[in-house]
């Protein structure tokens, strides 16, 4: 069975994503376990670490959720579409709302490096997902041209 490129871009977009996001995750539950065992850190830092940690299980869910997509979709499985679609939908959601909130609650008195690196890192988090709604439509397409020919001949 031959796999559309289509879903080979969305695949490894997904991939690439939730292994990203992973990572992510390992990295905010080491710190947790550094902070915890007595490393001192900024109150401001440990407030966010905080707020992190709560989240963890959802971010650490999504990024499971993007790699058993992406593997469903190379493998052909038609019921991955739906989740690459479900979690790429909410990224691309939550990556425009964090955009918003950047550049809208930005103070004019902080650096500009802080500023230009979120949305740097935001937006290629957007980016990546947006880019597997746009192969995953390709790839209807295709397919919808495909069947519209057959029926024309």
């Amino acid at each position: 069975m031959s796999v559309h490129p289509g879903r080979t871009v969305a695949s490894i977009s997904l991939l690439v994503g939730g292994s990203v996001v992973g990572v992510a995750v390992l990295a905010v539950t080491f710190a947790s376990v550094l902070v915890g065992a007595g490393m001192t850190i900024r109150p401001s830092d440990a407030a966010l670490l905080d707020d992190l940690v709560g989240v963890l299980p959802f971010i650490g869910g999504f990024a499971i959720l993007s790699i058993v997509a992406g593997a469903g979709l190379v493998a052909g499985i038609e019921s991955a579409e739906t989740i690459a679609v479900g979690t790429s939908v909410a990224a691309v959601v939550v990556g425009l709302v964090g955009l918003t909130l950047i550049v809208v609650g930005r103070d004019p008195f902080a650096g500009a490096r802080s500023t230009a690196d979120g949305i740097g890192v935001v937006g290629a988090f957007t980016f990546v997902y947006a880019t597997v709604l746009v192969a995953l439509a390709a790839a209807r397409t295709g397919s919808t041209l495909k069947t519209f020919k057959a029926v024309l001949s």
